[in-house]
């Protein structure tokens, strides 16, 4: 979807199996601390996690649930979007990928995932959650987050809460959704293991 507002538009469409290589990248810098934390285990990172998930159906890295922003033929950004019930089933299907490809060690890698959930809770009920929001560091300040979100939120008007979670470490990207409208309402700390996670941001947005 083109954007009015912008010298620079971009198109927002759904993601695409081969969209792999280009939105990967990009779903682990929305928060590398956290996939490297969960996800590396032995000789496997989070990228082999990611590369391996992303192009399946049923799991909460599916393409199914992410869209791109694209500009001239190139993505540059993308953003993920669930709701509690269809969270539920797709975290089943993230535990058979972590199964399937860890085998003997997925045990570990799903107790690091349980432990994120202290500082990056599954989303609540009536609640549209945004999630892997990043954009290529060539394209940033350019607006296309902002687009990105504000096409989820138009496309979703059944949805009067938007919620995401954000580093707060990450002080760019908290001013660019206090400006959207998103008001923090919880800072989420880890327990136990500080220092492998940032504490998070809580936020919400009434539409």
């Amino acid at each position: 979807m083109p954007s009015q507002e912008t010298p620079n538009p971009v198109t927002i469409r759904n993601a695409k199996p081969e969209d792999n290589n280009h939105i990967v990248p990009l779903i682990h810098s929305s928060g590398p601390l956290a996939w490297n934390f969960v996800f590396q285990e032995g000789n496997l990172t989070a990228f082999d996690f990611l590369n391996s998930a992303y192009p399946k159906r049923g799991n909460t890295i599916s393409y199914t649930n992410h869209f791109v922003a694209e500009k001239e033929g190139q993505v540059v950004g993308s953003i993920l979007q669930y709701t509690q019930p269809s969270f539920l089933a797709l975290t089943s299907g993230t535990a058979l990928q972590i199964i399937l490809l860890y085998k003997w060690k997925a045990p570990k890698v799903m107790a690091r995932g349980l432990k994120t959930e202290t500082v990056i809770q599954p989303p609540k009920s009536k609640c549209l959650y945004l999630g892997h929001i990043a954009v290529l560091e060539s394209h940033r300040n350019q607006g296309i987050a902002k687009q990105l979100i504000e096409f989820m939120i138009h496309k979703n008007p059944g949805y009067k809460t938007i919620a995401l979670d954000v580093s707060a470490e990450n002080p760019s990207a908290i001013g660019l959704y206090q400006k959207l409208g998103f008001v923090i309402q919880e800072t989420r700390h880890p327990k136990g293991w500080e220092g492998k996670i940032p504490s998070h941001h809580y936020m919400e947005k009434e539409v």
